[in-house]
């Protein structure tokens, strides 16, 4: 479908034109972002293709394969820049929470096209909060995973599987809750875990002053 094409086009290249204007590191989160925006339009290509070779419905498809496809699709350039340039933590989950949340975006904006008669501003709201936080956490988890086993070589391929792992298995249990009855669960679920992510983190800040 050439509509996700075009959404893409009239969102990253503006971004990319003010990119050219930010300092380093806010270039490199941008950049991230927009990164997190094109593997949105991969990852739709590869889910419809899931589809058809597999036979599977929306939801089959939300539940099986998507979140396999889509975990491996925005861990990929985030394993790349820690092997490659550096595994600094705080960097590491800069990039990859920018990611998820370029992903999110262009997700975001296909589904208000695609079903524009169905939406809400309350449909909005939960979208940009609750499934944006959803991709960038899982992002975020493969990133702490990598920072954390990059120089170890034992725990390499065990580390970076396990939270691969834990960030499939995150975001299907996300995509099965927001589809149940349960759905205010799904909806909280990711806010509560930046929240907490937020208290550990100026805890730790706090005891080291």
């Amino acid at each position: 479908m050439q509509v996700v094409y075009i959404i893409m086009i009239c969102m990253v290249v503006p971004l990319l034109l003010l990119s050219t204007l930010l300092d380093k590191h806010s270039r490199l989160i941008m950049g991230f972002m927009l990164c997190g925006m094109v593997l949105a339009v991969c990852a739709y290509e590869i889910n419809t293709l899931a589809c058809g070779v597999f036979g599977l419905s929306g939801p089959e498809l939300s539940i099986k394969a998507a979140p396999v496809i889509e975990e491996m699709l925005k861990a990929a350039p985030v394993l790349l820049f820690a092997i490659l340039v550096s595994d600094e933590r705080r960097l590491v989950l800069q990039l990859a929470m920018a990611t998820g949340i370029g992903f999110a975006i262009l997700e975001n904006a296909f589904l208000l096209i695609t079903y524009v008669d169905q939406v809400s501003i309350g449909w909005a709201v939960v979208r940009g909060v609750s499934t944006s936080l959803s991709h960038g956490i899982c992002t975020m988890i493969v990133g702490w995973g990598i920072s954390f086993v990059r120089t170890q070589k034992k725990l390499f391929y065990p580390g970076i599987f396990a939270t691969l792992a834990a960030a499939m298995t995150l975001h299907a249990l996300f995509n099965l809750l927001i589809q149940s009855p349960y759905d205010y669960v799904a909806l909280a679920m990711p806010v509560l875990i930046y929240c907490g992510y937020w208290i550990v983190k100026l805890r730790s800040k706090t005891a080291s002053l």
